[in-house]
């Protein structure tokens, strides 16, 4: 009976030391509560309602108003021409030619005239003492007439040899081309030594100071174009708006496009260089308009992501349309003042609590 009562106390002692094992099997085997994802660090940027003016982007040059192929007026040979990169003054040489036989012509016209003035005095002399005869009788009227009338050829002939004398005069200024503007001396057509026939160029001169954009632009966008219209220029990373300065509506059949001037001032860039022009190809209309980077594309379809006043994600479809610079015109329920993911929004999922950061702070992460 002793030995029965020992057996049971054991037993007793066994079961509850064996308790707190079966409490820690038990707590091994039940599930782990899930922890709650931390916030994910994004940058967000408003939506906004703008005036959006769709814009036709074309290609572009930069010319200068100014550029003339300066040729020469005579013929003959060159004794000096400027420089290429040489910047001219207007009225600075740009080519002299040899003047010689017109200096001989010179020369040659100043005895004329000389000596017609010579006569046509002599003549004047003689008028004035025929009148007298011719007053008292002594000669015939008719030979104070012819006197008249030669004094009267010789004063024609001393206007011709004066007109002669300035045309050769002229034709010796001609031989020194001067440039027509200011400007740089872009080529050089001729060199020294050779010979230069009438209306050949010697020069191309550019003017670097009046620059402007010659675009080609489709005759359908005619309708939104005029002078003073501005229109977007991009050059490199530089993008400026400026007015139309001309439009010449007349379309080319074969490519249905016509040429706009774009007036530049203060766009530091070479002539030659390529530019970009925008365009606006329809009316402006007010829309909600998000940053580009807002918009994450899918094949399923285009979508933004808005943080709510409880800090947590939500997607919203979206469909996009026109775009201006960094702007894109978006229909859907998103609304002005919306604040969308800009930054970080890859990996969030809807319903997600985010932490916003301003974008610089996030861009050096």
């Amino acid at each position: 009976m002793r030995t029965l009562h020992k057996s049971l106390i054991a037993l007793a002692l066994a079961g509850v030391l064996a308790l707190p094992l079966l409490r820690l099997d038990a707590d091994a085997s039940a599930p782990a509560a899930t922890p709650e994802a931390p916030p994910a660090i994004v940058s967000v940027a408003p939506a906004v309602s703008t005036d959006f003016a769709p814009r036709h982007w074309a290609p572009g040059s930069i010319i200068s108003r100014q550029d003339a192929r300066v040729a020469s007026e005579l013929e003959g040979r060159v004794l000096q021409v400027a420089e290429v990169g040489q910047r001219m003054r207007a009225g600075q040489a740009l080519a002299v030619l040899d003047d010689t036989t017109l200096r001989l012509r010179e020369r040659e016209g100043e005895a004329d005239l000389a000596r017609i003035q010579a006569q046509l005095d002599l003549a004047a002399r003689q008028e004035q003492r025929y009148a007298q005869l011719a007053a008292q009788q002594n000669i015939a009227r008719s030979q104070y007439e012819q006197l008249r009338a030669d004094r009267d050829v010789l004063a024609q002939e001393r206007a011709r040899a004066q007109a002669q004398l300035a045309q050769v005069r002229h034709q010796r200024t001609q031989m020194v081309v001067r440039a027509p503007f200011d400007g740089i001396v872009a080529e050089r057509h001729t060199q020294r030594g050779e010979y230069l026939v009438t209306g050949a160029s010697v020069a191309r001169l550019v003017d670097t100071a009046a620059p402007e954009v010659r675009v080609r632009a489709p005759v359908d966008l005619a309708r939104h174009l005029e002078r003073g219209t501005l229109v977007r220029v991009r050059a490199g990373g530089d993008e400026r708006d400026y007015p139309v300065s001309a439009l010449v509506p007349v379309g080319d059949e074969a490519s249905r496009q016509l040429e706009l001037r774009v007036a530049i001032r203060d766009l530091q860039a070479p002539v030659g260089t390529a530019v970009d022009v925008g365009l606006p190809s329809a009316a402006a209309r007010t829309v909600v308009a998000v940053p580009r980077d807002a918009v994450i594309l899918r094949r399923e379809g285009d979508f933004v992501l808005r943080v709510d006043a409880a800090g947590k994600a939500e997607r919203l479809a979206v469909k996009t349309g026109a775009r201006v610079d960094d702007m894109v015109e978006v229909s859907g329920d998103v609304q002005a003042g919306d604040r969308l993911i800009v930054r970080g929004g890859e990996r969030v999922e809807p319903g997600q609590a985010v932490s916003v950061q301003p974008l610089a702070a996030l861009a050096m992460r």
